[in-house]
């Protein structure tokens, strides 16, 4: 029986110790758990390595390889002398005292530095967005947004350090940033860029000597464009051209709007039609200012009255109920008298402008027009309304 308790007791002892010692860690150790959750990311310096907290651990030993890096106390580590392009493998292990938990799994970044000389510019199709190339990246993100929008938007991923993006409307002002990526590793984004796309022909002017049946259409180059194809009003290419200029040849008693298309072209790519709609203006000249507004350039005759038909000298199309327009009373009165019904009458050699700002932004159809007739009806202006402001810049002769 002595024996027996004697054999009992050593068993008891070897099973104390068992509890001790498990496989080389001990019992306290076993009961840390290994660091788990881990992420890498870029920052503008360094790899940021974080972790989930391991409940009991006192600290962390963060491994590069099998080279303890870092010892700290906190959940995430910076590895600032991770070298551009280079990629890694880390882990990490909790630590309290002299017990260690087993090593968490590992996990790879790459160090992708933040893309630098970020620009953007206008094409004639396009945004050309631009930036320097990273080490270590094997693709690039494109984020975007417009000035009413609060966040990025992921739009593409692309290979070079160049996107044309061929989606933006006109006036419309697009943000830019790219960031490098790699496997899971991404780079922090690039400096923000920003540029109004304003696509079109414009300003654009349209000159018709007094008398002429000829008028020679101008317009701004558009960047990057080596030619354009001129299309009439019948929708027929009726030209391709390297300049900015054509002139047009028209009937001038049975036309009072003429309506032309140009397409911007570069090589064998071509941008959308623009079309181009102004009025015959058998007494001046019609052009737009920088702004987008109307001008129209006539000359009258002292003593003449002008107007629309037997009605009014401008005028609204009676079908826009909704849509608001004013007429301001000329800035020389005794040039020019802007009556009651909207006749206006030449009285005396000289100049002056008439101001007409319009919006039918609540009207229900689309088309609008100022109109100015003389006493035989014939048009002396006339030109298609949006949202905005007309000008009528008039010269008064004997």
């Amino acid at each position: 029986m002595r024996t027996s308790k004697i054999i009992s007791g050593a068993l008891a002892a070897l099973m104390v110790a068992s509890t001790l010692v498990v496989g080389g860690v001990s019992a306290s150790a076993a009961s840390l758990k290994r660091p788990t959750n881990l992420t890498q990311a870029n920052t503008q310096h360094c790899i940021r390595i974080t972790w989930k907290k391991v409940k009991g651990a006192k600290k962390y030993k963060v491994y590069r390889g099998k080279k303890v890096i870092h010892t700290v106390t906190d959940t995430k580590c910076y590895d600032k002398k991770a070298k551009a392009g280079k990629t890694y493998k880390y882990c990490v292990q909790a630590v309290k005292g002299k017990t260690k938990s087993k090593k968490s799994k590992t996990i790879t970044a790459t160090r992708l530095t933040q893309p630098k000389g970020a620009s953007v510019k206008a094409t004639f199709n396009s945004l050309k967005f631009t930036w320097k190339s990273i080490k270590g990246a094997t693709k690039y993100e494109i984020f975007r947004k417009t000035q009413n929008d609060t966040k990025y938007t992921k739009i593409t991923t692309v290979k070079s350090t160049t996107f044309n993006d061929t989606t933006v409307k006109s006036d419309e002002t697009y943000y830019y940033r790219a960031r490098g990526v790699k496997g899971d590793s991404v780079s922090k984004g690039s400096d923000e860029v920003s540029e109004r796309f304003v696509y079109g022909i414009g300003p654009f002017k349209m000159v018709i000597p007094k008398g002429s049946n000829e008028g020679t259409l101008t317009w701004d180059a558009v960047p990057e464009a080596t030619g354009y194809e001129v299309y009439d009003w019948n929708d027929k290419l009726v030209d391709t051209i390297k300049t900015t200029s054509y002139k047009f040849t028209f009937d001038q008693k049975n036309i009072s709007m003429l309506s032309v298309a140009l397409v911007p072209v570069k090589g064998t790519e071509k941008a959308p039609k623009t079309k181009i709609s102004f009025p015959y203006v058998p007494k001046g000249s019609y052009f737009t200012d920088k702004d987008g507004n109307v001008h129209a350039k006539v000359e009258l005759k002292v003593g003449e009255t002008y107007k629309d038909g037997a009605t009014a000298a401008m005028f609204v199309n009676e079908a826009y109920k909704n849509a608001t327009y004013n007429v301001e009373q000329p800035d020389n009165k005794d040039v020019v008298e802007l009556a009651s019904n909207l006749e206006i009458k030449a009285l005396k050699a000289g100049t002056a402008q008439l101001k007409v700002t319009f919006d039918n932004t609540t009207a229900s159809l689309l088309n609008t027009y100022l109109r100015l007739v003389d006493a035989n009806d014939n048009y002396v202006y006339q030109n298609e309304l949006k949202t905005g402001v007309a000008f009528v810049d008039v010269t008064v002769v004997e």
